[in-house]
């Protein structure tokens, strides 16, 4: 290459350049860079934090016949008044023959049920396949909660679809083979298992747990709604009683029993205001991430402005819950539902519209209102919001829409916006680049 074209070569490439910052510098002119999030829907609320102690109506179950207790069932559940709860054998293989005998009676039934379904034809293999879909979610949810005692029947409930399944398809005739299998093997045990020797009933109906903590008679439930801040700060420092050797567990037999914890003076002005609510929720951080439905049974102060006992009452109950006594609540007053915004996105803008009085007559009114900006395409659009909550990172704002009675305006944020977080100069109309 001579010098010459060697020259040509860099004066064009030196142009090209040139031009392409001529670009850059007009296409910057027109178009101011920002940043920008994507608005979610999510909850928040009012909260309080308090120690508080539970108080239960409980039945202790004692057992004074000597040999091996066997419960009737794998977990905590309701039993009626009168019902056996446990059974008592002479010896731990007589206890676990039975646990096998009851697993394997089970079992038959299943088979059996299976069998009387085929010959009806009621079932569709895509029915059956929504069920399965339908049980390993259920599956996926308990596992996450931590709900461990419901695994065990959507195990029982997965195993039956999948059985089923495989009678649609053809896979298998019928499970008559499979019957007559399980018969011999529970006639086998029973021939070599001894019988229970007592029986262990409840004597009320009720929730039965075998988690015993010694607070059982600590606390009068008749009088829980009168508990006064005094007590509730002494019966949160109660010791717990030894538990006897003869108690095997539990019966919680009221429908509803109650949450009591201290609180200051400020916090009971939030209760005061919420006494009727009934969106109030009660979680408790280290026992479950699930949150619990209360209503406030009774606000204990001596004045409207001081400390007070806080009662809270729930007809909910769980394994866990059977279980707990003392633990730190967070009290969630007012809980509020809608689109998480950042406070950075929050603006102040005037806003105007055309309104129509009496006569007819057309006028424009002008209001200053909180927004955003929106970005659709590459301009910027302002939008209104109506703020529900505030916290020091973040807002949640109404769900609505268009022309809704509480908006100034007639554009408001939606589910999915791209709401402006960063950026200068910012005003309705202008070209940005995200």
């Amino acid at each position: 290459m001579g010098k010459s074209t060697f020259k040509k070569a860099c004066i064009i490439a030196l142009c090209f350049i040139a031009f392409l910052y001529i670009i850059y510098l007009l296409y910057g002119a027109n178009f101011s860079v920002v940043k920008t999030e994507t608005v979610a829907l999510s909850t928040a609320a009012d909260s309080i934090y308090a120690d508080g102690y539970i108080v239960r109506n409980e039945t202790l179950i004692t057992n004074d016949t000597n040999g091996v207790v066997s419960y009737e069932y794998d977990g905590n559940r309701k039993v009626a008044a009168n019902g056996i709860i446990a059974k008592v054998y002479a010896s731990e293989q007589d206890a676990n023959n039975h646990k096998l005998m009851n697993q394997i009676q089970q079992r038959i039934d299943s088979f059996q049920k299976l069998n009387k379904s085929a010959q009806r034809e009621t079932s569709g293999l895509d029915s059956i396949r929504n069920q399965i879909n339908s049980q390993i979610m259920d599956i996926s949810k308990n596992i996450v909660s931590g709900n461990m005692l419901s695994l065990v029947d959507n195990d029982d409930s997965l195993l039956y679809s999948l059985n089923e399944s495989m009678l649609v398809v053809g896979a298998v005739k019928d499970y008559s083979p499979k019957i007559a299998s399980l018969q011999q093997e529970y006639n086998t045990l029973k021939g070599t298992t001894g019988e229970a020797i007592a029986e262990i009933k409840s004597p009320v109906a009720g929730y039965f747990t075998t988690t015993t903590d010694g607070f059982e008679k600590k606390f009068d439930y008749k009088k829980a709604t009168e508990t006064t801040l005094d007590q509730a700060n002494k019966e949160l420092k109660y010791e717990a009683d030894k538990v006897a050797d003869n108690v095997i567990g539990k019966v919680v037999s009221e429908l509803n029993w109650y949450m009591i914890c201290p609180i200051k003076a400020e916090e009971s002005l939030a209760i005061n205001k919420n006494l009727d609510s009934s969106q109030i929720k009660v979680n408790m951080p280290y026992v479950s991430a699930q949150s619990v439905p209360v209503k406030i049974a009774a606000m204990n102060q001596e004045t409207k402005t001081s400390d007070g006992a806080l009662v809270l009452q729930c007809n909910y109950l769980s394994p866990v819950l059977a279980s707990v006594r003392q633990e730190q609540l967070r009290i969630d007053i007012q809980t509020y539902e809608g689109l998480k915004i950042s406070k950075s996105a929050l603006h102040e803008g005037t806003v105007t519209r055309t309104v129509t009085d009496d006569k007819g007559n057309e006028k424009e009114e002008s209001r200053k209102v909180k927004g955003v900006y929106a970005v659709s395409g590459n301009v910027m659009e302002f939008k209104e919001v109506i703020i529900l909550y505030s916290d020091e990172d973040f807002v949640i704002c109404k769900q609505t829409t268009d022309n809704d009675e509480e908006l100034f305006s007639d554009e408001t944020v939606k589910l999915y916006d791209r709401v402006v977080i960063g950026g200068t100069d910012l005003y309705d109309g202008k070209s940005v680049r995200v």
